[in-house]
């Protein structure tokens, strides 16, 4: 039986409620409807996560997220109009604020609905799926699961799929050619990166968190400075927690793609990578 993410099954038991009334569109659902968009009202007080769901006439919107001095925006999918997607509340227990973001030209992007919602779980970030790690994503946990068959360590797991990386994801030097020259309006994040096998430093990381996330490691996505070679500047990479060993282990796959060399726990890590934030 695969292993459940830790943290997340205490925080899916306290929910069932909603989980179960989340399968479909009610019949008297409440909606707000603003701009174009009707969106389904949530309840006033959810437990980890909240379901945003409805539907618009408008070619293309955006969730915006806001908690204290916090503000996170993400793409919507739509499907002929509608949409259903559960954002995993990981900013701590307390009040968010989630407003719909209709789209009107260029960067441009009006106000649709906006809701207010009282999170009373706190949650394991790095077990559930954040921005651009998407690791509910049907074909993240699919590859997660081959990856980690018939392992049985945190570490086995995580080197499978630092392994996997490495040898079928290509760097994108197209797209770092656009960041040089501070264009950054691209499609980033694990589910393209598996996509379209190819990615930055910010894709593999994204790509790695989301496989192990899936894979029930914690995994911790790392922005900060790194050097390789002739190479200096702003990279990401990765920190997972062996619960065996009951540490965080460093790992870049982006470095070991690119130098043909183990990034993997290195015991001289900390000399070629230095730590701003992690998500």
């Amino acid at each position: 039986m695969k292993k459940s993410p830790k943290g997340i099954f205490p925080v899916l038991l306290a929910c069932l409620i909603f989980l179960n009334q989340s399968t479909a569109f009610a019949a008297g659902s409440e909606y707000i409807e603003k701009n174009g968009v009707a969106l389904l009202k949530p309840p006033s007080e959810v437990c980890g996560k909240v379901r945003i769901a409805g539907s618009t006439s408008k070619a293309k919107i955006k969730l915006m997220v806001n908690k204290g001095d916090s503000r996170t925006w993400y793409d919507v999918s739509l499907n002929n109009g509608e949409f259903d997607t559960e954002l995993w509340l990981v900013q701590g227990e307390g009040r968010y604020t989630v407003s719909v973001m209709v789209h009107e030209y260029d960067r441009k992007y009006s106000y649709g609905p906006t809701v207010t919602v009282n999170n009373t779980e706190e949650v394991d970030r790095f077990s559930v799926p954040t921005k651009e790690v998407e690791s509910d994503a049907p074909e993240i946990v699919a590859l997660a699961g081959k990856l980690a068959q018939d392992k049985k360590t945190d570490m086995e797991k995580m080197r499978a799929i630092y392994d996997w990386i490495v040898k079928n994801i290509d760097y994108d030097y197209e797209k770092y050619a656009k960041h040089r020259s501070g264009d950054y309006d691209n499609t980033y994040g694990a589910l393209n990166t598996l996509r379209t096998k190819k990615g930055v430093c910010y894709d593999y990381a994204a790509l790695a968190a989301a496989l192990g996330r899936a894979a029930g490691v914690r995994v911790k996505l790392v922005k900060g400075e790194g050097k390789m070679g002739t190479f200096e500047g702003l990279h990401a990479w990765n920190e997972f927690y062996s619960s065996e060993e009951q540490r965080w282990v460093c790992m870049d796959a982006t470095f070991g793609a690119i130098g043909q060399e183990a990034y993997f726990d290195n015991k001289d890590f900390e000399d070629t990578h230095k730590k701003i934030d992690e998500y």
